[in-house]
């Protein structure tokens, strides 16, 4: 057994360069939640708390320490060299709905964005944005237009290359909530209006889908305490349903690591005027994990749902967004 043993460690980094695990990031200011699946099994989930000042507004502060940290992190659970896909904060992405004009693809999209740029109502100008178009399937031509500022997305590029691993597939978690939504029919978010409400220690983040497109998004208190979130929620609300005529009410789908106890969010989906559903991947048994190793934190199931996308991704052949 000894010798049998030595030759598997010899073994260990000549599997991993032929046979590369997939682990999943979600990427935040105040935490990164990690996973690595098979199939519908989680090999590995844990959320790990960043110290102050490494990430904010979802863009690195300090590369070197954050790569470092998540190079360690992957070699400590047996996951160097995984191939990575992440999810990109809430807070580094801007989407904006573009309905092509004349009624057809442009040859130029680009150019015809940076035409009418005014319009798009971005935080920074185009020529400091990184943008990815995903077509939609509408009946007039519609892309979903992501925007990342190209620092931001440099910098995350500069950290997973400190830590030493493969980046396959950076994306937008607007887009993979809607991606992992979509995958579930039985929700029924491909039809109608549904509220997605991201629920984090640190505030809100409020998206909703048309359609299940996203048409809507706003930052938000958090839940607790003093209860800013739910002036704020029902502003954003009121706002939307001014801007459609809504034939019933919306569900409400509560998601994220701080989610309040069932009479706060009964009493939030009131605020709202929505009706309820809390969305745990682990609890609804779209996904199975083993018990938490000691030492390992891991977050509640409601945390998991942006990575659901990612899964719900076809399969990487290069960094996307």
């Amino acid at each position: 057994m000894p010798v049998l043993s030595g030759v598997e460690e010899r073994l260990a980094p000549l599997k991993a360069w032929l046979f590369p695990r997939r682990v999943l990031l979600l990427l935040e200011d105040q935490a990164i939640t990690a996973a690595a699946i098979e199939g519908k099994h989680l090999l590995w989930y844990e959320q790990v708390p960043l110290p102050t000042g490494l990430c904010a507004s979802g863009e690195p502060m300090q590369v070197d320490s954050l790569g470092d940290l998540l190079g360690d992190l992957l070699v400590e659970r047996g996951f160097a060299g995984a191939r990575v896909e992440a999810v990109l904060p809430v807070t580094a992405c801007q989407c904006r709905l573009v309905r092509w004009p004349d009624g057809r693809w442009p040859d130029d999209p680009l150019r015809v964005l940076a035409l009418h740029e005014s319009t798009l109502a971005l935080q920074a100008p185009l020529s400091y944005l990184d943008l990815h178009l995903v077509p939609l399937e509408l009946p007039q031509p519609t892309s979903l237009c992501v925007a990342v500022a190209n620092q931001l997305l440099e910098r995350w590029i500069e950290v997973f290359s400190q830590a030493g691993v493969s980046l396959v597939r950076l994306e937008a978690a607007q887009l993979c909530l809607c991606r992992g939504l979509l995958a579930m029919p039985a929700l029924g978010c491909n039809a109608g209006t549904t509220v997605l409400l991201q629920l984090e220690a640190d505030g809100a983040a409020l998206l909703i889908l048309e359609e299940g497109i996203p048409a809507y998004a706003r930052s938000l208190p958090a839940a607790a305490p003093g209860e800013a979130l739910d002036p704020a929620l029902q502003r954003a609300l009121q706002f939307w349903r001014q801007q459609r005529q809504l034939s019933e009410a919306p569900v409400l789908i509560c998601h994220g690591s701080a989610l309040p106890p069932g009479e706060r969010l009964e009493q939030l989906a009131g605020v709202a005027g929505c009706s309820l559903r809390l969305l745990d991947p682990l609890a609804e048994g779209w996904l199975q994990a083993e018990p938490a190793p000691e030492g390992q934190r891991r977050p509640p199931g409601s945390a998991l749902l942006p990575l659901l996308g990612l899964l719900a991704a076809e399969e990487p052949a290069g960094v996307a967004r």
